[in-house]
C-alpha cells in the first residue's frame, strides 16, 4: 500500500487547525502535507505535530495573494524581492519543522507581460529557492495546476513543468504529481505518472470532478494506487482532496 499522507490545510476542516495533527493520526496518518503554516508559529505546529508522532512532509513557500485571486509571487517580475522574503520565511520554518521538501506556486501569469518574462522570472527565482535549501538537504517542488480552475497558471501540462526544472539547472529540484490536476488537463494518469517518476518528489491526489475523494468521480484510484505500489515510488502520496462530508467518513479508499 502507499505511504499516504493527509494535507491538514485542505482536510480535517472539523477540526481547529493545531488539532488537526492529532486528529490525522487517530484515522492511521503518519505524514502531514500543510499548504501555509504561517498563522501559526513553527514551534506550536513542531511541538503538535511531535505529540501526534506524524512526519511532516511538506510545506508551501508563501505565495503572496494568489490564494485571494491575485497572480502570487514567483512568476510576476515585479515581485522578486517579496518572493525572496517569502523564501527566508519558508526557510525559518523548515528549519524547526524539519520538513524535507517545500513547494513553490508558480502563480498567474499577468496580464501586461508575456509568457516568456513569467517563466524567465519563475526558473530566476527557483534557482533562488533551490540555493536556499539545497544546504539543508530539502527538496524544492513545482506543480502543474489545471487551467479550469486556475486560469492563467504558468505551467498546466507535466513536460511544460519538468521544463522549468531543467531550465533551473539546479539540484534538489523536483516535480509535485498531481492526479487531480493531470486528468484535468491531460489524463494519461499511470502513464503520465510513470513517464515523470524520476523527476517526482510527492504525489498528490482528489478525484475529478469536484476534487473531492477518491470514488465520487471518474478515477480508478485501485489501479492508480497499484501502479504506485508497482513502480517502486517509495515516497509519500498525499490526499489533497475537499471531503463530501466529515473527512473520517471518506477514507473508504485507504483499505
Amino acid at each position: 500500500m502507499p505511504r499516504f499522507s493527509i494535507n491538514v490545510s485542505m482536510m480535517l476542516q472539523e477540526h481547529a487547525f493545531l488539532d488537526r495533527f492529532q486528529a490525522a493520526a487517530d484515522l492511521g496518518f503518519k505524514g502531514v502535507d500543510i499548504q501555509f503554516p504561517y498563522e501559526f508559529s513553527a514551534e506550536e505546529i513542531f511541538e503538535r505535530a511531535q505529540r501526534a508522532a506524524v512526519e511532516i512532509v511538506l510545506i508551501n513557500v508563501p505565495a503572496g495573494d494568489l490564494i485571494k485571486g491575485g497572480n502570487g509571487l514567483a512568476c510576476v517580475p515585479g515581485r522578486v524581492a517579496e518572493f525572496a522574503d517569502a523564501v527566508a520565511k519558508a526557510r525559518s520554518y523548515v528549519e524547526i519543522l524539519g520538513c524535507k521538501r517545500v513547494n513553490v506556486l508558480m502563480g498567474l501569469v499577468p496580464e501586461e507581460i508575456t509568457q516568456q518574462e513569467a517563466e524567465y522570472t519563475f526558473v530566476h527565482n527557483l534557482r533562488l529557492a533551490a540555493d536556499t535549501f539545497a544546504p539543508m538537504g530539502v527538496t524544492v517542488m513545482t506543480e502543474p495546476c489545471n487551467q479550469r480552475d486556475v486560469p492563467r497558471y504558468l505551467a498546466s501540462r507535466t513536460e511544460h513543468a519538468i521544463a522549468l526544472l531543467d531550465l533551473a539547472e539546479r539540484p534538489y529540484l523536483a516535480i509535485q504529481f498531481d492526479f487531480y490536476h493531470r486528468q484535468v488537463t491531460e489524463g494519461n494518469l499511470i502513464e503520465g505518472f510513470l513517464s515523470a517518476l524520476p523527476r517526482i518528489a510527492h504525489l498528490q491526489f482528489a478525484d475529478n470532478p469536484g476534487r473531492h475523494e477518491p470514488g465520487t468521480g471518474e478515477i480508478a484510484y485501485e489501479h492508480i494506487f497499484a501502479a504506485i505500489d508497482a513502480s517502486g515510488y517509495t515516497g509519500w502520496v498525499g490526499a489533497e482532496y475537499r471531503p463530501s462530508k466529515e473527512t473520517s467518513s471518506t477514507l473508504h479508499w485507504m483499505k
